[in-house]
């Protein structure tokens, strides 16, 4: 899951670099804090990801941020889930692979709406 998860935020980084950067090291992500997402008290309001540490609270932002970004473009984005996999959908038909985690399966989906 690590090796999707770096290369789908290595994707976002370069469909959306006002969003997402790759910063010294490839695994490494500087993602963009939306105040409608987080409060951020900071003048640099930027969060680091590493997708090689998945832990719960990162993967939570990044949902966050891709629903939020799915709301300002009035993009729908919905779920199905089943016992071992998530899949999100995104503008009637931009399906995301099979994930273990909502958050990984909405990146997906929301890189596919960015390159649409």
């Amino acid at each position: 899951m690590s090796t999707i998860y770096q290369k789908l935020l290595h994707q976002w980084a370069t469909l959306a670099p006002d969003e997402c950067q790759a910063t010294e090291r490839d695994y490494r992500f500087k993602v963009r804090i939306l105040p409608q997402v987080e409060e951020c008290f900071y003048s640099h309001p930027w969060r680091y990801i590493n997708s090689e540490d998945l832990i719960l609270r990162q993967l939570n932002f990044l949902l966050l941020t891709i629903i939020n970004h799915c709301a300002a473009r009035q993009s729908s984005i919905g779920f199905t889930f089943t016992e071992l996999w998530t899949t999100a959908i995104i503008c009637n038909g931009l399906k995301s692979q099979p994930q273990l985690h909502p958050a990984i399966a909405a990146l997906d989906a929301y890189i596919q709406l960015l390159e649409f």
